[in-house]
């Protein structure tokens, strides 16, 4: 069976500078960049950025697919719209974390393979961004569903 993984990365708050695109280039030379995206697609290796890395240095948004039943969500939001002690009420470790950086948390929600889960693993990520990226606004005013 090939091995399939879909990566892509949302910039909201601000565009990537050109130096910053380049940097993303020097990491994936297949990837499709622009100044508020990242996108690619492997089907033989992995991708050699570090998500969170760049989570914390460039995007807002991030989706990973594999077709191995892992799928992960991240956003970075601003330390003021969350309340530490509230996130500690719903952080279940391995499924919904937030690490908090100097200026933002980096939230990530992931699933991992599991007999518990009934949902395709075929999918092939490309339009998971479009559908979870509204959550981070959401977040921003004020609305804690998502993270719950």
């Amino acid at each position: 069976m090939s091995e399939y993984q879909y990566y892509e990365f949302l910039a909201m708050e601000r565009p990537l500078t050109r130096e910053e695109q380049q940097q993303m280039r020097d990491i994936s030379s297949r990837g499709h960049i622009t100044p508020v995206s990242f996108s690619n697609e492997y089907q033989w290796g992995n991708f050699k950025g570090d998500p969170i890395g760049l989570m914390k240095r460039f995007y807002d948004a991030h989706v990973h697919v594999a077709n191995w039943c892992t799928a992960l969500f991240m956003l970075r939001l601003p330390l003021a719209v969350l309340d530490r002690n509230r996130l500690n009420t719903v952080i279940v470790s391995g499924v919904f974390e937030a690490e908090a950086t100097a200026t933002h948390w980096i939230l990530t929600w992931n699933l991992d393979e599991s007999e518990e889960y009934d949902r395709g693993c075929e999918e092939d990520g490309s339009g998971w961004m479009a559908r979870l990226s509204p959550l981070r606004e959401e977040l921003l005013c004020g609305d804690l569903r998502p993270s719950i």
